[in-house]
């Protein structure tokens, strides 16, 4: 594994050392390389296209990182290459394991109300939710938000889905537009994929997923999405997501009001519809599917939906 050389100058010039050897290699949405400078330093080096977000991105992971919060520090970027593209470099932190070791709904909750109250002074304007929260996209034909490309489209197999997961959709996402609440800038993906826990200290990782939604939205996209794991996505079930609710609401010093409560559970319906899409999308149903049929309506009563 090599890096492209103009990446290896970029990392040359603003870390001070050269690369030495690069040790892992991922590309999805971004690029990603694990690389050993010549000093001994390990950094992950990334290289995605910016819509103008990654530098609110920036400024969200650099002010968790000093109110704190555990994260790989970032070092330098995002800066121009290739046109639209923006490299950056982390310090490389492999450590910790993806589950907590007791408590995960008291351990999730008690991060996502530090990370809102760190990141609430960041300026956010004009940032756009990630795609799994963009239920508040413009167009009223479409259960999915608009996607890249066709590849990360569910809209494109909507007539192969469950027609009752396409109606869980649906009506999920009607119940977050017609509310009317404040909106606070978080981390919109905190789950074994992007927290590493030791012992109880989570280190932090993925602040490209940073969104400005509803506090009562982020509250139930983590209640769902706390259990999901590298080896398999999954939706908590409606236990574990009360108490996820209720668990946050203990770290935020408040009781969520009745809209906001039904808001939350709205967007566990939401979240998992739009797992469960993504499943079929990309080969098979699975466990959100399975998860999200079996209690949508259920979920959908506690949303008032």
């Amino acid at each position: 594994m090599t890096l492209d050389p103009q990446v290896a100058a970029w990392v040359a010039r603003t870390l001070g050392a050269s690369p030495h050897e690069v040790f892992f290699e991922a590309r999805s949405m971004s690029e990603v390389w694990g690389v050993e400078l010549v000093d001994g330093r390990r950094v992950a080096i990334k290289r995605r296209g910016d819509d103008g977000r990654l530098a609110i991105v920036a400024a969200a992971h650099r002010a968790a990182d000093a109110a704190g919060i555990d994260t790989p520090a970032l070092l330098a970027g995002p800066d121009p290459v290739d046109g639209d593209q923006r490299l950056t470099a982390e310090a490389w932190r492999p450590e910790g394991r993806t589950r907590p070791p007791r408590s995960p709904q008291d351990l999730y909750a008690r991060l996502s109300a530090q990370i809102i109250a760190a990141v609430g002074d960041v300026n956010a304007a004009g940032l756009e939710p990630p795609p799994w929260m963009h239920y508040d996209h413009a167009d009223p034909d479409r259960v999915w938000p608009p996607a890249a490309s066709s590849r990360w489209d569910p809209h494109r197999i909507e007539a192969d889905l469950p027609p009752s997961l396409v109606r869980l959709g649906g009506a999920a996402r009607a119940r977050l537009l017609a509310a009317d609440l404040p909106r606070v800038l978080g981390h919109a993906d905190l789950n074994g994929q992007n927290v590493r826990w030791v012992g109880e200290r989570p280190i932090v990782h993925d602040w490209d997923s940073i969104a400005v939604l509803p506090e009562a939205v982020h509250v139930g996209n983590l209640a769902a999405d706390h259990v999901a794991t590298l080896e398999q996505g999954a939706i908590a079930d409606i236990e574990s997501c009360a108490a996820l609710l209720a668990a946050y609401e203990r770290e935020a010093g408040r009781s969520f009001t009745a809209d906001e409560t039904e808001v939350a559970w709205a967007t566990t319906v939401w979240l998992g519809c739009y797992n469960a899409a993504f499943e079929h999308l990309h080969g098979a149903p699975g466990a959100c599917t399975a998860m999200i049929l079996a209690d949508g309506d259920a979920r959908l009563a506690l949303a008032g939906a």
